[in-house]
């Protein structure tokens, strides 16, 4: 008799928090950059040692033409800047939308862990007029893994 079992290793990605709320957001401050970006932190938890881990963000609404960093959002001259820090960085950096980066930790035990965090700061999309209204958009956050 053979026995076999099958084991399907899984990874679970955590966003924290998983909405964001910009509240209102003036024309003045768009126009003074004082706006306020919020962060979420990227957890993730492995049933087994992941390896070669890499991420990527893709807005729903497409990039802006003026910066790879810049997502659109559905209303006329208003973006949402990306920024990255890795878990054990300091600062965040512009990240390019649209493309898979391997972050600072590529290899993972079987623990949860904090891949790193990234903000998205509102900013108004250069050479386009500024369009009132509420925004609702949305960002993929794609892992890959061996």
């Amino acid at each position: 008799m053979i026995n076999a079992e099958l084991a399907v290793n899984t990874c679970a990605l955590s966003l924290s928090p998983a909405n964001l709320n910009f509240q209102q957001v003036s024309f003045s401050q768009f126009e003074n950059s004082a706006t306020t970006a919020q962060t979420v932190d990227l957890n993730i938890s492995c049933s087994w040692p992941a390896t070669g881990i890499s991420l990527k963000f893709s807005p729903a609404a497409g990039v802006a033409a003026s910066s790879t960093s810049l997502m659109k959002t559905g209303l006329s001259g208003v973006g949402l800047a990306l920024s990255w820090k890795n878990a054990t960085g300091t600062d965040f950096t512009p990240l390019e939308l649209n493309k898979s980066f391997a972050p600072a930790s590529t290899t993972l035990s079987k623990n949860s862990e904090t891949l790193g965090q990234f903000q998205l700061l509102p900013k108004q999309i250069p050479g386009e007029t500024l369009q009132a209204g509420n925004v609702n958009t949305s960002l993929t956050v794609e892992v890959t893994y061996d």
